[in-house]
C-alpha cells in the first residue's frame, strides 16, 4: 500500500485548479482596498485559490487578514511601493524540485513579504483528501527555489 501512495505523490499530473480559464482576480497586488464592513482601508499583498475562490492576503491596521472579495471593494489605485515586480505569475507552470526528480506545479498563489515574492505551489496531490486534515497541500516557495517552464 505505502508504494501505491509514493507512486500516486510522485506521479499525479499537474493542472490548473480553476480548470480551463483562470477566474478574475477581485484586485490586484498592492491595490488599495477598502474593508466592506468599515470605513478603513488596506492593500493587497497576496492572492491564493483555497476552496474554489481566490483568497485575498490584505495589510491593514499592521495585521494580515485573509478575507474573499465579498468582504471588500476595490479602488483602482495602487499603493506606492519601491518592490521589484514578481518575477512569475498565477497559472505559470514551474518546476520544483521535491526529490529524486523535479517536478512540475502550477503557481496558485503569490505572496509579498517584506519586499520579498513568495509562490504557492501544492506539494502533495490533492487526490490525498484524508490527509489533507492534517497538512496542507500548499507550500510557499521564493523565486530561487523554482524554474518557470515554457509551454
Amino acid at each position: 500500500m505505502i508504494n501505491q501512495i509514493v507512486t500516486l505523490e510522485s506521479c499525479w499530473h499537474s493542472s490548473v485548479p480553476w480548470g480551463k480559464a483562470m477566474p478574475p482576480l477581485a484586485v490586484q497586488i498592492q491595490e488599495i482596498v477598502l474593508l466592506s464592513n468599515s470605513d478603513i482601508s488596506g492593500y493587497c499583498c497576496g492572492v491564493q485559490w483555497e476552496r474554489q475562490k481566490w483568497v485575498y492576503a490584505i495589510v491593514c491596521c499592521n495585521e494580515i487578514l485573509y478575507l474573499p472579495e465579498e468582504e471588500f471593494l476595490g479602488t483602482k489605485l495602487v499603493k506606492k511601493a519601491t518592490v521589484p515586480r514578481s518575477i512569475l505569475e498565477l497559472g505559470d507552470m514551474v518546476e520544483v524540485d521535491f526529490g529524486e526528480k523535479p517536478t512540475h506545479r502550477i503557481i496558485q498563489g503569490i505572496f509579498c513579504l517584506k519586499n520579498n515574492w513568495l509562490y504557492a505551489v501544492e506539494w502533495r496531490s490533492p487526490i490525498l483528501s484524508e490527509i489533507e486534515l492534517a497538512q496542507s497541500r500548499i507550500i510557499w516557495l521564493a523565486d530561487v527555489d523554482l524554474v518557470k517552464v515554457n509551454g
